[in-house]
């Protein structure tokens, strides 16, 4: 056999390789964000169309071609990836004290946003969910091997998770993307085995700290979002955001506003994209998309479940479990059913950084379920 026909045989495997209840719901995902960001930027941002939203599709082929890369290095290149991951996010994140975009911060009240010449503002903490999500699976597997005893272990996922923490909550005050960080870690610990004392014993920690966050840590706006979501009607101007995202959405009806008049909602880009997606394609546009995450997440837990390696399965478990939180609390912060977190839309919502991320994250799941493919 030549050369030419093992590679074109090699080639061939990889395709059929790839997951395509990922892969293909995924896309249709991204081309439902950029049709609604297209006309949100367009008529939200007039003065920075059409560069917004090219470097939003610039996003998506650079994942693409990234997830391709990865899934074609295969498994045992994933822990290199983790720690470039790790080396990215950490040494960004340190930069942002000199070169954070301050006009984003006095936005959001969150420091969390670099600004590079050319490219424009990213958010490395992006990254960090990334890193932490393919590395801490590897200390978890040597854990329940017996490789490493809990001491160690758990000491060095302290380390490895400590410097992230610090960065994103002490400097950024970024509370949104700690959350996830947090939410990530119990996934995987919880899949690893944890006992059920252990759980009663972390979530009373976090009931008796709660109390001392919201005196010490938590800013006004972040106090008010709360109670506003608690006691509907307790400050106006706070809710403001979400009243009329739940107006958007209404307006949609069943196929799309037809009116050409579209309600003004705050951050429409990002946070509040459902709100977009439901007012511009209706309630059939809105159900499409909530179907298709719905596709994507059942298919990553599926991967996890069927894993080679517990380290694999712990990945994609934290995968999984971080891309049903982004998109159920993003969903539904917009219909007012959660507080508002500042948590954008997988694959929807706009930003470069968290679209790169999203599509490396989505290669681990590819790549475990391709390594799955050719041992069975």
């Amino acid at each position: 056999m030549g050369r030419s026909s093992v590679r074109a045989g090699g080639y061939n495997s990889f395709w059929r390789q790839l997951d395509y209840w990922l892969l293909v719901p995924v896309l249709c995902i991204c081309t439902i964000g950029l049709f609604t960001l297209n006309k949100v930027l367009r008529n939200n941002f007039p003065s920075g169309y059409p560069r917004n939203i090219i470097i939003q599709v610039v996003s998506v082929l650079i994942g693409l071609v990234l997830l391709f890369i990865i899934v074609r290095m295969g498994v045992d290149f994933l822990p290199k990836i983790g720690w470039i991951m790790y080396g990215v996010a950490i040494v960004l994140q340190a930069l942002l004290p000199i070169f954070g975009d301050k006009d984003i911060a006095a936005v959001t009240g969150s420091n969390s946003w670099l600004e590079i010449p050319v490219i424009g503002s990213i958010q490395p903490s992006e990254f960090s969910k990334v890193a932490l999500a393919i590395l801490v699976p590897i200390i978890l597997q040597k854990i329940k091997i017996r490789d490493y005893s809990y001491l160690k272990g758990f000491g060095l996922i302290l380390l490895l998770t400590a410097p992230h923490f610090l960065l994103i909550l002490g400097y950024q005050n970024d509370f949104g993307t700690a959350l996830v960080l947090v939410i990530l870690l119990a996934a995987m610990i919880f899949v690893w085995g944890i006992r059920i004392r252990y759980v009663i014993l972390i979530l009373s920690l976090f009931i008796i700290a709660f109390p001392f966050a919201w005196l010490f840590y938590f800013e006004d706006f972040q106090k008010i979002r709360f109670l506003s979501f608690l006691y509907p009607g307790f400050d106006p101007q706070a809710s403001y955001n979400v009243d009329q995202a739940k107006k958007a959405i209404a307006l949609g009806g069943l196929t799309g506003n037809r009116t050409g008049e579209f309600i003004s909602v705050p951050v429409q880009e990002s946070d509040f994209i459902f709100s977009a997606v439901a007012e511009m394609m209706g309630f059939v546009g809105a159900a499409a998309l909530i179907i298709l995450i719905f596709i994507y997440l059942i298919r990553g837990l599926y991967i996890a479940s069927n894993a080679m390696s517990p380290q694999e399965q712990y990945m994609a478990t934290g995968i999984s479990t971080v891309f049903a939180f982004h998109s159920v609390e993003n969903i539904g912060m917009c219909m007012g059913l959660f507080p508002v977190t500042g948590i954008p839309l997988p694959f929807v919502s706009q930003g470069g950084s968290a679209m790169v991320a999203n599509f490396i994250s989505l290669a681990v799941l590819i790549t475990i379920s391709s390594h799955r493919r050719r041992r069975t």
